[in-house]
């Protein structure tokens, strides 16, 4: 389990939702070039890069990591291998809730080279879940799919999508 992780977006209604306005938020520090490296019991977990991070100071003292240059995040297996990897334009991290809201040209690869591409994600690290009530594409070497109401696990061997849009199959597999 990792501790005190959680990105989010600003303008998301899930976020509106839980007043996160950036009116209840104290600014504790702004920092460019940052890389983060998040473990568990010593162990690699997470790896955050990102042009400008804002450390900010919510209710009850919680921890909120803001990045409003974008991300990059690199998730890690146990063994330390690239599991999967998160870009976004934009990010939050609430760290005592281990949630992240990413928002704007996002894009997830797992190690199978599948993609997922969404207008904004909500990723739950304690229950490794990714969400969206928005609108994404998954893509793999069989094709792809578009929808909305995505529920996956954070490497995508879990996935499922609702409101399907539009599907595509890869018949030239080899």
């Amino acid at each position: 389990m990792l501790n005190g992780i959680l990105i989010s977006c600003v303008e998301n209604n899930k976020i509106n939702d839980l007043k996160y306005s950036s009116n209840e938020y104290q600014s504790l520090e702004t920092s460019s070039g940052v890389t983060l490296n998040f473990s568990d019991l010593g162990k690699s977990r997470l790896l955050l890069k990102a042009p400008k991070l804002i450390k900010l100071i919510g209710e009850n003292e919680h921890l909120i990591m803001e990045c409003p240059e974008g991300l990059e995040l690199i998730f890690y297996d146990s063994l330390m291998e690239v599991e999967s990897v998160l870009i976004a334009d934009y990010g939050k991290l609430f760290s005592n809730e281990q949630q992240l809201f990413v928002r704007e040209n996002v894009v997830f690869n797992n190690y199978n080279l599948d993609t997922l591409f969404a207008q904004e994600l909500e990723i739950d690290f304690a229950k490794d879940s990714v969400y969206s009530e928005k609108l994404v594409t998954f893509s793999n070497r069989e094709g792809k799919i578009t929808g909305i109401k995505l529920k996956a696990n954070s490497n995508f061997t879990f996935f499922q999508l609702s409101d399907v849009s539009e599907s595509h199959v890869n018949y030239d597999l080899q």
